[in-house]
Order: C-alpha cells, then sequence, then structure tokens
C-alpha cells in the first residue's frame, strides 16, 4: 500500500532526502539549507532515500520507481506539502538580512513568486528588490513582481483577470488597498502616470498622486512627501482625509493657492486658518462653497458679505432652513436658483416660487431632490423641455415620471436618463442597443451593478 504523506505527520530531521522534478515556490539550494537545518541530507541515489520528495516534472521512469517504492513504505512528499511547511518556518529576518548582504535578486524573485508566504512577508521581501532605475513594466522581472502584487492585493482581478498583466494594475491596488506597508514600497517603486484623457476632476494620475491621496498611507509617508514638495504629489495629500493637523499646518504655510484649494475641498483645515482663506479671492470662493457650516461660521461669512458671495454661499450643501432663509432675504436670482436646488430648502419656499410661474426657477426646483412625489408630477405637466431635462437628470425623480420622460424618445433627454442611476433597467436595457448611448449605460452604476448579477459576479 502506497504512503503519500501529509506533512503533519512527517519528521524531516536526520534523514536521507532524495529530490525530483523541481519547486515553484522553493529552489534546490534553498530546500537544501533548510534540510541541513534539520539534520538531513540530499542524497543522489533514489535507493538509499529514506523519503522521497516528488516535485513537478518529475521524470517518467522515476514516477514508476517512486510508485513502488511507496509500496514498501517508504515515506512519499509532494513538494506543494514540503513548500508549505517551508514557507511557514522559515526564519524570514534571516534572510532578508542574508538578501541585503548578498543583493541575491533571482532568490528575492523566487521568495516573491511564494503564494504561502503572508503578505506582511511578501511586503517586506518587495521592499528589497530593486527595479534598476526601469518603468514598472520595463523588464521581464519587474512585471513579474508587479503582477504578483496585483494578484495579492487588487480585488477588481475577481472580475477582470487580465488587469495583473497591465500596469494599471498596480494603480488600481495604490487605490484600493489599506496596507499602509505595501503603501510605503508604491511610493518608493518607480512612478507610474495613467492617461489624464477620460480623468475625473483631482483625480490622481501617478502612483505616487495616488499614494499621497490614500488615507491608509502612513505618517512616515506622509512626512517623506511633505519633505519631498513636489506640486503635484502635495495636492493630493491636501486632499487626503486623513492628515492631522500638523501636517495640515506644513501644507498651509507652504501658502500655495492649489494647495490650500484642496485642504478646503476636504475640509483639512484648522479654524485659524479661516481669516487668511477669507482675503485671497480664489480661496474664498471655494470656503463659502464647500465650508461645513454652523452657525458661528454662517454669521461669520453672512456679515459683511457681498452680493457676489452671497451666490457662492448659497451653493453650498451644508446650509440648513435657518441659514437658507436669511440668504433668500438677500433676494439675488442666481442666489435663489442655488437655494432653490438645496435639499435643505424649505418646503414653503419651494412653494412659493413655483407661484410665479419662473421658467429658470422651475428648472432649478426640477433639480431638488427631496420634493414631494406630487410636485415632480406637476413640474412634469407643465411639459416645458428644460425643466424635463432637469427631471431626468434628478436621481430622485418618480420610476413613473421617469417612464413618461423615455416615452418623449428625445436625443438629449434620451441621454441624461441613460446616465442617471435611477432609471429603470428595463428602459436602460432598450437604449443599450443605440450605439449613441451605449458608452453612456456602460457607465451606469446601477447598470453595471446589474450586469454583474446576471453573470453571477
Amino acid at each position: 500500500m502506497g504512503y503519500y504523506a501529509l506533512m503533519e505527520n512527517i519528521q524531516l530531521e536526520n534523514q536521507n532526502i532524495f529530490f525530483t522534478g523541481r519547486a515553484d515556490k522553493i529552489d534546490k539550494s534553498e530546500l537544501e539549507k533548510y534540510l541541513v537545518q534539520k539534520g538531513s541530507i540530499l542524497v543522489n541515489s533514489i535507493n538509499e532515500a529514506t523519503i522521497i520528495i516528488q516535485g513537478k516534472f518529475t521524470p517518467i521512469y522515476l514516477e514508476e520507481t517512486i510508485y513502488e517504492l511507496s509500496k514498501k513504505q517508504i515515506t512519499i512528499i509532494q513538494i506543494e506539502k514540503l513548500e508549505e511547511e517551508f514557507s511557514s518556518n522559515l526564519d524570514i529576518d534571516s534572510i532578508l538580512m542574508a538578501i541585503k548582504i548578498s543583493k541575491d535578486n533571482d532568490r528575492l524573485l523566487k521568495l516573491l513568486n511564494n503564494n504561502f508566504f503572508s503578505d506582511d512577508i511578501f511586503v517586506k521581501l518587495l521592499k528589497l528588490y530593486d527595479f534598476k532605475g526601469d518603468d514598472i513594466y520595463d523588464s521581464d522581472d519587474n512585471r513579474d513582481v508587479c503582477t504578483k502584487i496585483v494578484e495579492r492585493f487588487c480585488s477588481l482581478i475577481e472580475t477582470n483577470h487580465n488587469i495583473q498583466y497591465a500596469p494599471i494594475g498596480v494603480y488600481y491596488t495604490a487605490l484600493e488597498t489599506s496596507n499602509p506597508n505595501l503603501l510605503d514600497v508604491i511610493y518608493n517603486m518607480p512612478d507610474y502616470v495613467i492617461s489624464a484623457k477620460n480623468a475625473q476632476e483631482d483625480q490622481p494620475l501617478s502612483l505616487k498622486e495616488v499614494v499621497a491621496l490614500n488615507p491608509n498611507t502612513s505618517k512616515i509617508t506622509q512626512l517623506e512627501i511633505l519633505k519631498n514638495s513636489k506640486m503635484n504629489e502635495l495636492k493630493f495629500l491636501a486632499l487626503n482625509e486623513s492628515i492631522n493637523q500638523m501636517i495640515q499646518k506644513k501644507l498651509f504655510e507652504k501658502n500655495i493657492d492649489e494647495i490650500s484649494l484642496s485642504l478646503i475641498k476636504t475640509n483639512n483645515y484648522d479654524e485659524s486658518f479661516i481669516d487668511d482663506f477669507l482675503n485671497n479671492y480664489t480661496l474664498k470662493k471655494e470656503l463659502l462653497k464647500k465650508a461645513i457650516l454652523d452657525d458661528k461660521l454662517f454669521y461669520k461669512f453672512f456679515e459683511n458679505i457681498d452680493d457676489v458671495s452671497i451666490i457662492y454661499l448659497s451653493s453650498n450643501d451644508t446650509l440648513n432652513e435657518e441659514m437658507i432663509n436669511k440668504l433668500f432675504e438677500k433676494n439675488i436670482d442666481n442666489a435663489n436658483i442655488n437655494l432653490l436646488k438645496n435639499k435643505n430648502c424649505p418646503k414653503d419656499k419651494i412653494e412659493e416660487f413655483l407661484k410665479l410661474q419662473d421658467k429658470i426657477y422651475n428648472i432649478s426646483i426640477a433639480h431638488n431632490t427631496t420634493l414631494p412625489t406630487q410636485l415632480y408630477l406637476y413640474l412634469f405637466s407643465l411639459d416645458d423641455y428644460d425643466v424635463n431635462l432637469s427631471l431626468a437628470q434628478n436621481t430622485t425623480t418618480p420610476k413613473e415620471v421617469l417612464k413618461s420622460l423615455a416615452a418623449l424618445n428625445d436625443k438629449f433627454i434620451n441621454e441624461t436618463l441613460c446616465a442617471n442611476i435611477s432609471t429603470p433597467i428595463n428602459i436602460l436595457l432598450q437604449y443599450q442597443y443605440d450605439g449613441g448611448l451605449k458608452n453612456i449605460i456602460s457607465n451606469n452604476d446601477s447598470f453595471r451593478e446589474f450586469t454583474r448579477k446576471m453573470v453571477g459576479m
């Protein structure tokens, strides 16, 4: 009876071991060092062996011999089992030190391909890898290492297996990972830059920018970014929601509008910065639109405010009913338009402006996401093309109204409906056969989720 053993049943100490074929995770010299530590040796003849390790691509004639020997109770270990034990018992600190001293890149590459290592060990090994000044995909070795990074840390590989073979995979890995040690390593890798062609506002384009923006980036790397003082990286560091007050202050002290604008957009600033922001027209405009308002801050802005500044303040999403009513008292058309779109706009104000039967105000109200159903129906009943476009864009427009808008079969209304995540799926399915609308639908998050469920992902 054959004896193909599990590792937990095996004692490797003081054995004569014959190794045949090859291993994926460890090479023969690495295996020999491991066995020497256990007092065992590798023998050249299978007939001298007390244990046989059967690797991959074992010659057929040896496979037959191994099978016959297994009948005689010779222990046969499959290489995968030994690789797993080897990986879990390795003195990784000693190996890291040895690689640092020897700069043995071949050995390091072999270890980086070992899937039995934990993520922590993988990152420690990765830190030692030398890209030799080449881009991340400019050599076979660099490409293999980056492929392993994506395989381990990028969730997109579950729906797109090819992403591991493209440099964009490392970009997405840096974007989503919560591993600060991995982010430290990626920041010090050769940079990679994606195309700016379809980039969104404030989207990072390079690996270093992604690391600067990722809230899981360590404080040590954040300080390194500060020290390097590269404008594009500082801008994204200022947008990082995890930076502490000390880093905020250092960025503020750069006194660069672009960096200060980023601090304002993410509300990464101390109250003491506000007066300086208000004294700079560009920063003041953004501050009025983006600040998280409480009564104290609102009235600080409101006092001695000019009409143009009222318009910027009226577009602030954090206005409450009392603040909105206060701004309505100024009765500035462009401010009224912004206030009517605000989800906190008092219902009596909406009713008041609807009675004016003003086209521009009706368009604004149609953008409001907190209207009662009857008001959406009323707006649709006005049969105003521009109001209908606003209703088609509004994610809270009732489905019955969205269906009625689709029935109008207007090119621009159809395009707007295709981008709306609330448009019923059956309507989007009809539109997907229109070449001009297909690309818009493909970027609709609701439709993408529906498609994933349909294919069982």
